[in-house]
C-alpha cells in the first residue's frame, strides 16, 4: 500500500513493551523518593477529609493544587538532575523543552501512543479499579471487626481519594513526564 505504512506485529510487541517499560520506570521513579511520598500525603489526608466532611473550607482546595504543583516541580527536578532554584531558569526550560521535543517526535506516533493505551488501560483503569476493591475490602474488614461507620458511603469515598491521591494521580504526573524523556533529558 503506497502512502501508508502497516505496523506488523513484532513492532506492536516492541511498542506495548516500551508503554510497559514507561509504567514500570514511572511506579520505581516515583515510590522511590520518600520526600515525594511525604508531599502526596498532603493532598491525600485533604482529599480524604474532604469526602468524609460535608463542608471544607475552601483553603483546603488551594493546599491540594499547591502541593500538586510542587510535587510537579520536585519531579521535574529530580528527574533533570537539577536543583529546585534552577527551576527558575528560563535557559532550563528552553533546554528541557527542546530535550522533550526530540524526544517525543522520535517517539511519535507508535511509541506514545502505546504509552497511551498503556496509561489509559493499565494505570487509570486497573489503578482504580484496585483502588474500588481496596476500598470495598476495608469497608468489609470494618464490618466483620463489628465497627459500623456512621456513613459508609463517604468512608469508602474517602478511601478511595486517599489512595488515588497516593497512586494514581501522582503517578499519573510522572508518567506523563517520561512520555516526554524526562529520565532521558540528560
Amino acid at each position: 500500500m503506497k502512502g501508508r505504512e502497516i505496523i506488523k506485529s513484532s513492532e506492536v510487541w516492541h511498542y506495548g513493551k516500551v508503554g510497559l517499560d514507561t509504567l514500570t520506570t514511572s511506579i520505581r521513579f516515583f515510590y522511590s523518593h520518600f520526600t515525594w511520598l511525604l508531599v502526596s500525603l498532603i493532598p491525600s489526608i485533604i482529599r480524604a477529609f474532604q469526602m468524609w466532611s460535608s463542608e471544607t473550607p475552601f483553603w483546603l482546595e488551594v493546599i491540594v493544587a499547591i502541593s500538586r504543583v510542587f510535587l510537579f516541580l520536585f519531579m521535574i527536578s529530580i528527574g533533570a538532575k537539577v536543583p529546585m532554584s534552577e527551576l527558575r531558569n528560563k535557559l532550563f526550560w528552553e533546554k528541557l523543552t527542546h530535550s522533550w521535543s526530540i524526544h517525543f517526535t522520535k517517539n511519535w506516533p507508535y511509541g506514545v501512543v502505546a504509552q497511551i493505551i498503556v496509561f489509559i488501560v493499565i494505570l487509570f483503569g486497573l489503578g482504580n479499579v484496585v483502588i474500588m476493591l481496596i476500598s470495598l475490602l476495608f469497608l468489609s474488614i470494618l464490618e466483620w471487626m463489628g465497627i459500623q461507620p456512621s456513613d459508609p458511603s463517604a468512608l469508602y469515598d474517602a478511601c478511595v481519594y486517599f489512595l488515588k491521591n497516593m497512586s494514581v494521580i501522582p503517578l499519573s504526573l510522572v508518567y506523563m513526564l517520561n512520555i516526554f524523556g524526562l529520565r532521558r533529558s540528560n
